[in-house]
């Protein structure tokens, strides 16, 4: 999936958290964006996903040169970061079948297989209630890296995770999002972005 940032920006309350961000993405392509915490790294990834309207600008995407309508984009989008949040009322394979209601799986992928990847062998029945964070943060790593969207924008995605964890994410990463143009926003680029090829800073 291609992406194309225009003149982006975002204020609240008359206070500008970002501005004038321009960005061309190719389909595939694996980008850092960098920033200390407070450069608006998560309002950017929440502006680009179309989480939240943008102040200025303007995003828009495409697949295989053909644009998406701005009203369809969200079907070809996933977003993970420390403010989304799991239905903590529903077991493990409840939130997966729900999620494959609206954005299928990759081909292929079926919820066992799901389960099976994130080690949660067993344990399909349980609420989310009584994850840990770092499950919690796996099962957010699922839906993001098995769905069958193009664009992954990844804020934080390591959060939470023990060392275990992060090895287990850089090699879900690996081995099933090279074809996946994935966004990166972490101020810790060697744990969660060290697959990244190309990186932008949000730093004034």
């Amino acid at each position: 999936m291609d992406l194309k940032v225009s003149n982006l920006g975002k204020k609240y309350e008359g206070n500008w958290i970002f501005r004038n961000i321009n960005l061309s993405v190719s389909s595939g392509s694996k980008i850092l964006i960098r920033g200390r915490n407070g450069s608006g790294k998560s309002t950017f990834a929440k502006a680009v996903s179309g989480l939240i309207l943008p102040s200025e600008g303007s995003v828009s995407y495409s697949v295989q040169g053909k644009e998406i309508p701005e009203e369809q984009a969200y079907q070809k989008i996933q977003l993970i970061g420390p403010y989304i949040d799991l239905i903590e009322d529903f077991t493990l394979r409840e939130v997966l079948d729900f999620h494959a209601g609206f954005k299928p799986f990759a081909d292929g992928m079926s919820i066992a297989d799901i389960i099976a990847a994130g080690n949660f062998n067993g344990q399909e029945e349980k609420y989310l209630r009584h994850f840990s964070s770092g499950m919690k943060q796996r099962v957010k790593l699922l839906l993001a890296l098995f769905t069958s969207c193009p664009l992954l924008i990844l804020d934080e995605p390591t959060s939470n995770l023990d060392e275990w964890g992060v090895e287990w994410y850089l090699r879900l990463v690996s081995d099933n999002a090279k074809n996946k143009t994935i966004l990166v926003c972490s101020n810790s680029p060697q744990q969660e972005a060290s697959f990244c090829t190309e990186s932008i800073s949000m730093e004034v």
